[in-house]
């Protein structure tokens, strides 16, 4: 039996949050008796849509424009893919749940990789006022991207003629979220305000629960396997195109022999100490790898030093894990719960803390090397610029971008408004009722100065507001925050949060919009608009 067949997950009807309105697919199916679990249409889903194809035109470090044979974070996705499936296979769980999770886990990337995330970040999160060209800082749950993967895939992209997203399971979107971490600050933090807020990135807060906040790492064995087959695959592909691109140092196998020798001569002296060592084989595989690294390094063909070095270290991490995994069986802690989901309570697909070491190290060796890098720091401040400008761009004249966007605004406006109607006094005009297709211009104008949060005291404002400046409004709005608009009772309380949540939806609109782009539109788009 392979290590974790008894913690595989099994696909059940109910691990949709809607699972009424997919009936209508298995009927044909079930006539041809074609087997094809929930797992297999999640990865299919996923694969056939926009923001998937988007990905092949998106940096994973170096920009694409530089070589074809750089990554990015499409041939990211199909590594991590291919390293889950092998391990997903190995240790005996659902391979198709882990390439669903693996396929989709980047989804909600940004152009021009993490320089990109971190300009969105900031303005949603309040940090950055884009120069002044926002009037008041506002903490809306920031920016990261492994919560807007979520989004992408259960608000963005559609499927069905009146629901949003593409109705995943929750063992999917729960694998994608927890990819990478999921708080700002340590795993003991509780409501701090400063980390992202699940809220915005959900089409329906039921889905939240079954997201397993309360633990930092995946509760099903494919998630955590494709956390760890990510970090297997950052490593590699790092080194990879950090040669190719000149800016890691040949002699970096020295290092990498040399700082394996020293955990090897620790680890020996750890085990003479204890009765039992637990760490035999791990230990063991990697004198393997230095003998490996050692022999390739006697070749005298610099392509293949390098390309042997990349495989032997991948090739090392994976049966790391695997035999980590074999030491951590005994100890795995799972429940059914009231959801009937098969959950872990406790990380069981890790590097062993050997693997962790060497790992750490091979991180920072190509932080220095390669985030440090004239070519990679000319790329991030080229994409700071970029993405700033396109956000101010949008920002002042939102009609620059494509119109799909708007329906999505347009309806956020129809929900806020259903809990209180905000008008144009001059015009008594109802922002709710705005076309932004067909509506004048001047409406149309109206209506973004109302989301701007401009010309405040043109609005029909409670009577107890009536001298209140947009700072004194925003400090309320900010102990409102964590409540809906259906709880609250008082109509001063219902217009501050209606006020702030269509601002909110006209931010994450331009971010929407512009988190989408993959790095050669976002070029085209600044150069077409400056």
């Amino acid at each position: 039996m392979c290590p974790l067949s008894n913690f595989k997950q099994g696909f059940k009807k109910e691990d949709r949050l809607d699972p009424i309105i997919d009936n209508d697919s298995y009927l044909m199916r079930d006539e041809l008796d074609i087997k094809r679990d929930g797992f297999s249409r999640d990865r299919d889903r996923i694969v056939f849509s926009t923001a998937f194809r988007r990905l092949q035109h998106k940096a994973q470090v170096f920009s694409n424009e530089r070589s074809d044979h750089v990554r990015t974070r499409l041939t990211h996705t199909l590594e991590v893919s291919g390293i889950s499936r092998s391990l997903a296979c190995y240790l005996g769980v659902n391979e198709n749940l882990a390439e669903a999770i693996a396929l989709g886990h980047d989804i909600g990337h940004t152009p021009f990789g993490h320089e990109g995330e971190r300009i969105l970040d900031d303005v949603l999160s309040g940090k950055d006022d884009l120069g002044e060209q926002l009037p008041v800082k506002i903490n809306y749950g920031g920016f990261k991207h492994n919560f807007h993967s979520v989004r992408v895939l259960d608000v963005v992209q559609k499927k069905y003629e009146n629901k949003k997203g593409l109705n995943l399971s929750w063992q999917v979107l729960e694998g994608i979220l927890k990819h990478t971490k999921t708080k700002r600050c340590n795993n003991e933090c509780r409501d701090c305000g400063k980390c992202w807020d699940i809220r915005r990135f959900v089409s329906d807060k039921r889905v939240i629960p079954r997201l397993y906040l309360d633990f930092p790492f995946s509760v099903t064995i494919e998630g955590q396997i494709v956390c760890i087959a990510d970090e297997i695959a950052q490593r590699e592909h790092d080194l990879d195109d950090g040669f190719r691109s000149r800016t890691i140092k040949n002699d970096i196998g020295l290092e990498i022999i040399d700082y394996c020798e020293k955990i090897i001569k620790k680890y020996h002296q750890i085990n003479k100490k204890e009765s039992e060592g637990n760490q035999v084989k791990n230990l063991k595989l990697l004198e393997n790898l230095v003998e490996k690294l050692k022999l390739n390094r006697a070749s005298k063909d610099s392509y293949y030093k390098k390309e042997t070095l990349i495989r032997n270290i991948i090739d090392y991490f994976i049966h790391d894990v695997y035999f980590e995994v074999q030491n951590q069986k005994e100890n795995i802690l799972c429940e059914y719960n009231l959801h009937g989901d098969l959950i872990l309570k406790k990380e069981v697909v890790k590097f062993s803390p050997i693997a962790s070491e060497l790992n750490e190290k091979l991180e920072s060796l190509i932080k220095i090397q390669i985030l440090n890098s004239w070519d990679v720091n000319k790329f991030d401040g080229r994409a700071n610029h970029l993405i700033k400008q396109l956000f101010k761009a949008y920002y002042n004249n939102p009609l620059q971008m494509m119109p799909y966007g708007f329906t999505a605004l347009k309806k956020k406006i129809e929900e806020n408004n259903a809990y209180y109607n905000i008008i144009l006094e001059e015009d008594n005009f109802n922002i709710k009722d705005i076309d932004f297709k067909k509506s004048n211009k001047s409406d149309i104008q109206s209506v973004f100065s109302v989301l701007k949060l401009e010309n405040i005291d043109k609005l029909n404002l409670p009577s107890e507001l009536q001298n209140t400046n947009l700072k004194e409004l925003a400090e309320k709005y900010n102990k409102l925050s964590k409540l809906n608009l259906s709880e609250l009772k008082d109509d001063q309380d219902k217009f501050i949060k209606c006020l702030f949540e269509n601002n909110y939806a006209f931010l994450s609109t331009i971010s929407d919009y512009i988190a989408g782009m993959s790095d050669n539109f976002a070029i085209k788009s600044y150069e077409e608009l400056y």
